[in-house]
This record gives C-alpha cells, structure tokens and sequence, in this order.
C-alpha cells in the first residue's frame, strides 16, 4: 500500500500546484483515498483502473439520489480519475470530468462529417463549452440519421429534419432546453447548405418554428434606478465598497460577473489606466478604460477594506477563508441592491441588466454597434444590435407611416 499512498500523496500536490485550494475539494480528494486504500486493503488488490472502477461501482447507487449523495459519488469520481491520470503521466491540468459523453456516429461517413464541422467551429473562434454542447447535439443527429438507413446526408429531407423532434431523446424536455438543440442543429444545416454538402438550401427552415430561438426585449436599469443604486448608503461600508466596485464594473464597462470575480491585480494597468483580461465565457481578450468612478471604486476597496489575502483575485468573499469569490455569490450582491427597486425600474433583479444598462448607455451616445461589441467581447460583430431596441429615440424614426391606409372610425373602436 505504500504505493498508493505515495500516488495520492503526489496527485494531491499535483491538484494544489494547479492553484487549488479550495478546503472542500482537498478534503473530499484525501476522504476517497482513505476509502480506496482500505477496499484495496480488505481486497488485497494494487491500484489500478480495473480495482479503481471496482471500487467505485460501490457507490453507483448514490448517483440516482439526493443532491448530497450524487455529489458524493461525483467527488469519489473524481479522485479515481485524478489517481489514474497521475499514474499514467496524463495529469497537467485541472479540469472537468464530463458525466456523459456523446456517442459518436458508427459511420465513417457521419464521423467525418462530425470533425469537418468541430473544426469550423473552433476556426470560428467557439468556445470550449459551445464547441462540446454542439458536437452532443450533431453527434444525436447523425445517430438518428443512422437509424433512419439514411446512409448519406446527401439523402437528407425536409421530412426527416422535421421529424428528429419527434424522437424519444426529447420526451419530457423543458422547451428551453429544446430550443438550444433546435438552434445548434439549424447552424449545422446552414454550414452544410454554405458548403454545398446538401443540394437542399432550405433545409434549416424544416425546423419547426416552434423551437426557434427567442428574442426577448432588452431590459435596463431606469435612469432613476442606476443614480439610487450608485449613492446607496450600504455601499460605503467595507463590504459595500467591495460591492460598489464590482457593481460599477458591470454598470460602466459591461464586464460579465464571471470575469468580474476572475480579476487579478496582474489585469489593471494603473499608470495607463487600463483593464485587460482574456474572458472567461469567449475566451476573447479585451482591453477597456480604466474611467475614473470605476477606478476609485476599486482603490477604496483594495486599500480600505480588502483583508489581507494571498488570493492573486481582487474580490474576495466576506467571511474566512478569505478566497475568490464566484459567480454564484455575485448573483446574490445584485439581488441586495437591485431587490429595492420597483418593477417598472428594474425589471430583473440579475447581475447581467448591468452589463445591459452599459450597452444601452453606448448606444445613446452614438457609438457604432462594431465599437460596443468589441468593448463587449462579443464573438459576433452584430450581436450588439439587439441593444438598438433600447434606443426609443431613433426608433421611432423606423415608425412606419400609416398614410394612405383608410380606415373608418368604427374600426377603430
């Protein structure tokens, strides 16, 4: 057994040197080893994936129950596979172990058709988590295709596209959820159609327009509202100078909550007045203006009421340990500040109608929609256009004249 505990003993300096230190992980990691080394004990068995898997099988039951339990077999998991890749020399970063991975397609022609369009995506500059979700929902696709004898997309019909919502996998789906795959599989479609894979340029249009993806109106904070939330009494205490520069942040520059609660001092430029950072979500780097409220807010809290931390993060949570925050408890910041407010001035109590309120102010400023994309970090040039709606003024310029279309009076009643 000296072996293994040597194992655990480098896999678990392997985890901290990854920047780990979450007390929880390292607690849960040393647990399952105690409790894999004892099965090995009892068992008289070395360490390896067949007694590791062996040993896990144990807990399969706790995958099917409560919250607590399923994070207990997860955790479990984890450790397993954290030994595993140590022992074979795999293990240089600390990363996410998918549950469920997508079955590929059996056909060499579907499989190809599969990595041609990952590698659209990623030259496309997809994140990481865009790039797997669609390859689940392409893979599901091309699998249905395979049961349907459809043995060449080059046989794909209107019919058939229409028909996959109809499959099993979908039973039971909340529509959101629906709506993701529709959207995933109609830019599929098109990138086949641009490519001349399909003689059918029409084929995105059999999705039923049911699981369309919904544009929703863009909702922000009212004038009244963002001039209260800013001169609040509870953001000059220590805690609320935290909070006011997180929310300023948000309301001045647009920066998502989780690159807010991913800063590190390494990201501000002081002497250029500067914040670049590499997003969390796209992966794109930005460099925004270090304005002057968003830079005072940020002194105060770092030299007034930051407590002393090794944390390489600007923000930290309130209580000990002292350690980063993370998104979850942002959320919560925006609901003690925002919850004040009546409906008509703030709509969502969210942290992103900040980030809403900050492309709108743009836009009311008459900067081009490639200008505040850019400062966005969006992936898409165009995605800022949505914020256009916001701008009442110039709308009502695309009003469309109602000259020339009689009507009675008693119509109109």
């Amino acid at each position: 057994m000296d072996d293994f505990k040597e194992l655990s003993k480098a896999t678990l300096a392997e985890v901290k040197a990854f920047g780990i230190k979450s007390r929880t992980v390292i607690k849960n990691f040393e647990r399952s080893c105690r409790l894999l080394e004892a099965f090995l004990q009892e068992n008289d068995l070395e360490f390896s994936a067949e007694s590791a898997e062996q040993w896990l099988s144990g807990f399969m039951s706790l995958k099917e129950e409560t919250h607590s339990q399923r994070h207990l077999y997860l955790s479990h998991r984890r450790a397993l596979l954290l030994l595993l890749e140590l022992q074979n020399g795999q293990l240089d970063e600390w990363k996410v172990y998918p549950t469920k991975t997508a079955q590929r397609p059996t056909t060499e022609h579907y499989a190809d058709l599969l990595d041609q369009y990952k590698q659209h995506l990623i030259l496309e500059g997809m994140s990481e988590a865009t790039i797997t979700f669609a390859m689940r929902v392409v893979s599901m696709f091309f699998r249905y295709l395979e049961s349907m004898e459809i043995d060449s997309i080059s046989k794909l019909t209107a019919i058939n596209v229409s028909d996959f919502w109809g499959h099993d996998v979908f039973s039971g789906r909340k529509p959101m959820g629906v709506q993701a795959y529709a959207f995933k599989l109609k830019r599929l479609l098109l990138f086949l159609e641009d490519k001349g894979i399909v003689c059918n340029k029409h084929l995105h249009l059999a999705i039923p327009k049911v699981f369309a993806k919904q544009v929703s109106i863009v909702t922000t904070l009212s004038h009244g509202a963002e001039q209260k939330l800013i001169s609040n009494d509870k953001l000059s205490d220590p805690l609320g100078k935290r909070d006011q520069a997180m929310i300023l942040l948000a309301l001045r520059l647009g920066v998502r909550r989780s690159d807010i609660v991913g800063l590190k001092f390494s990201n501000i430029n002081w002497q250029n007045d500067t914040i670049t950072l590499i997003q969390q979500k796209t992966k794109v780097p930005v460099t925004l203006p270090l304005i002057t409220d968003v830079g005072n807010a940020l002194m105060d809290y770092i030299l007034d009421s930051r407590v002393d931390s090794d944390a390489d993060e600007i923000f930290l949570r309130g209580y000990a340990p002292y350690k980063a925050m993370k998104p979850s408890s942002v959320s919560k910041v925006s609901l003690k500040y925002l919850s004040e407010f009546e409906q008509d001035d703030c709509p969502e109590k969210g942290f992103h109608i900040l980030r809403r309120t900050a492309a709108t102010k743009l836009f009311e400023n008459h900067v081009p929609s490639s200008i505040i994309s850019a400062s966005l970090g969006h992936l898409d040039p165009n995605s800022a256009d949505v914020y256009l709606s916001t701008d009442s003024k110039r709308m009502r310029k695309c009003a469309l004249s109602l000259y020339g279309i009689g009507c009675t009076r008693e119509e109109l009643l």
